[in-house]
């Protein structure tokens, strides 16, 4: 009986050791081409645009005359978002989409000159819930220290540009290295 018992525990242990070995434990998404190629896209137009900037004088740079491309970068940075939230296990990537979008908002009121101290927890919460204000104005609503009318011929700085292309480069960057890993990841275990 002893020996019976003994020879069941083994078949058990080496059934079970069987089915783990066939069983893979999926953490993150798999790689997505398209999220890539966005991501990609997206650095290049922000670059782009940052490039432009450290050269711009007069008019350009006024918010007035990005506020189209800010609209551009918001539209390119949502559509990545919803790819992003359309593939499984995917919450590292729509994280650093998100984070981009929150330091987009960020970018704007610093263009329009919105915030005039350091962000506080309550104005930091209402970028991430209420978003981008892409309008000319300053609204409380939206991180904006105080509610400002016509901001549109604010200059932004171009000697904060630089500081603030690194950033989204590295935001950007992270999407996309995080992508390649995936694929990397992919490519491994075939």
């Amino acid at each position: 009986m002893r020996h019976k018992t003994n020879y069941l525990l083994m078949g058990i242990l080496t059934l079970t050791l069987v089915t783990s070995g066939c069983t893979t434990i999926q953490l993150v998404s798999n790689y997505d081409e398209t999220i890539d190629g966005q991501a990609q896209q997206v650095q290049k137009k922000f670059d782009t645009y940052f490039i432009s900037l450290q050269a711009a004088k007069g008019d350009d740079l006024k918010y007035k005359s990005q506020q189209k491309l800010y609209q551009e970068l918001l539209a390119d940075l949502n559509a990545m978002s919803i790819r992003a939230s359309g593939i499984y296990k995917n919450k590292i990537t729509i994280e650093q989409i998100d984070l981009a979008k929150e330091n987009l908002a960020y970018l704007v009121l610093l263009h329009k000159q919105c915030i005039t101290t350091p962000l506080t927890d309550s104005q930091k919460e209402k970028v991430r819930t209420n978003g981008i204000d892409l309008s000319l104005d300053c609204r409380v609503d939206n991180g904006a220290t105080e509610n400002v009318p016509d901001r549109g011929d604010i200059a932004i700085n171009r000697f904060v540009v630089a500081p603030i292309q690194s950033l989204f480069n590295q935001h950007i960057g992270a999407v996309m290295a995080l992508e390649l890993a995936k694929k990397r990841g992919e490519n491994q275990s075939k």
